[in-house]
């Protein structure tokens, strides 16, 4: 394959990336209208908080001035529109019951590539010196970390607004955060594996990635 193939077809990812990102932004958009047509007020206002979620990553970059990789976008709005229209309006929480591991299990690891990304631009750009486990270290908390935080989101709005995200109470939130800890623990060994060996997977892509697309962090 030629590089103009090879830049050819990482266009039309980008593309295809992005294009299915805001097609699932106003899938959740048209939910919460519909819902707030049908007087669901509670449904509405929790899809309302989701839709906002899915601009976190867009909000990071304005506000850091980088770029991040299109798969962050997409999979975040992936998941939240996972999580809340097919998961909570569609019940796919109660009809499937891997549901809820499975969205855990991909947010997790997401998360924790971004989590690695983030503490590897410190160490690349020499502002902290890090050794590979101790950044694999910083990795895992953090992902446990928004592991964590996420749950008690969940929580959050059981407790205030009789939402059932939590099905089966300490049992549900006990799992999730252990299928959190299992995605952390795989992306800080991804990430100790390219600090060290300078290759891992999807790692490597994503880093080079990164360093094209934000050459000031790195001068």
């Amino acid at each position: 394959m030629t590089v103009d193939s090879k830049e050819f077809l990482s266009v039309w990812s980008y593309r295809i990336q992005a294009i299915t990102s805001a097609v699932l932004q106003l899938a959740i958009a048209v939910l919460v209208i519909i819902l707030l047509l049908k007087g669901v007020w509670i449904s509405a206002f929790a899809g309302a908080m989701i839709f906002a979620l899915t601009f976190v990553p867009a909000f990071f970059e304005r506000q850091l001035s980088v770029h991040l990789p299109i798969e962050f976008t997409l999979l975040t709005t992936v998941f939240l529109y996972a999580s809340f229209a097919l998961g909570e309006v569609r019940d796919f929480y109660t009809r499937f019951w891997w549901w809820d591991l499975m969205l855990h299990s991909l947010s997790s690891l997401t998360i924790g590539i971004m989590a690695f990304l983030a503490i590897y631009v410190f160490h690349m750009t020499r502002r902290v010196q890090m050794t590979p486990i101790y950044i694999a270290s910083m990795t895992f908390c953090l992902t446990v970390t928004m592991g964590t935080l996420w749950e008690l989101f969940e929580f959050s709005l059981d407790w205030f607004f009789q939402f059932t995200m939590q099905k089966s109470g300490l049992i549900d939130t006990m799992t999730d955060l252990m299928v959190d800890v299992i995605g952390a623990f795989i992306a800080a060994i991804l990430g100790y594996l390219y600090v060290r060996n300078g290759d891992s997977l999807i790692v490597d892509r994503l880093i080079h990635y990164f360093v094209a697309k934000n050459p000031k962090l790195f001068n």
